[in-house]
């Protein structure tokens, strides 16, 4: 009497649940550097600085960089071979991300520079494999919260001081983020940037994440490489940040109607 299936709507596929919306335009990146600058010298500030280069500059997760410490550094040199003829050396993370995989990061060269000079400040020696380094944390306590937070030193012994090595919670770096972004944020405001205001005060630390993948493929980065360094398990999820194509699509359309 009639067909069944008539009834039965097809259902949409899914895609990755990634939202390459939440990252920073290439301008916006560049306001936040301006605005690292200007921090007050501390040794909080100086962590945020550090912390968030290296979340831009490597696309980990917040968890997996509260988790790092120095003995998952590891100093690398690759002679040249039969397809690249020039020799390569540098820093490689290594990181343990969802699943409990295990994957290795490199690291910028001017990083590794910068969390050299945040180790001396926290009284370490800035190589990270020197032995004297052994599991200290590449995030750490702020090494002045005493002075700025007296109350602080009532839950330390006398003479007892902050453990350099120590690590930190991801909920106190992910808070020290967001009170920097919504800094950020109030200054686009009172520029008149009521849009990039409002992206701002949105911001996480997973925006540094996003930005990364964005910002790394539109510059060249092979997919399969971004893939690789974001430790996501398909592909397609690593390709929902090529938006070269919709770009060119959205460039496309203007430029017909103002035809």
């Amino acid at each position: 009497m009639g067909n069944p299936w008539s009834a039965v709507g097809v259902p949409r596929t899914s895609g990755p649940k990634v939202n390459a919306g939440r990252s920073f335009s290439l301008a916006q990146w560049g306001f936040i550097e301006a605005q690292l600058k200007m921090l007050q010298a501390s040794s909080a500030n100086q962590r945020l600085t550090f912390g968030l280069h290296l979340l831009y500059a490597t696309g980990l997760r917040l968890s997996e960089v509260v988790a790092a410490t120095v003995d998952d550094m590891q100093w690398v040199e690759y002679p040249a071979d039969a397809s690249d003829d020039q020799a390569m050396q540098g820093w490689l993370l290594r990181v343990i991300g969802k699943g409990q995989k295990e994957r290795e990061v490199p690291v910028p060269i001017d990083v590794v520079g910068e969390l050299a000079r945040y180790l001396v400040s926290r009284g370490l020696d800035p190589d990270p494999e020197d032995i004297g380094n052994q599991g200290a944390h590449l995030l750490g306590k702020a090494s002045d919260a005493a002075e700025r937070a007296p109350g602080l030193n009532g839950r330390l012994q006398p003479g007892e001081r902050l453990d350099p090595r120590e690590g930190l919670a991801a909920t106190t770096f992910y808070d020290q983020t967001k009170a920097f972004f919504t800094h950020c944020a109030g200054v686009l405001r009172g520029q008149g940037d009521a849009k990039g205001a409002e992206r701002l005060a949105k911001a996480s630390t997973h925006w540094m994440r996003h930005s990364h993948a964005s910002h790394a493929i539109a510059g060249g980065m092979p997919i399969e490489i971004a893939q690789q360094n974001l430790g996501h398990a398909s592909l397609a999820t690593t390709t929902v940040y090529v938006t070269t194509e919709h770009k060119r699509r959205m460039k496309a359309v203007e430029s017909f109607w103002k035809s």
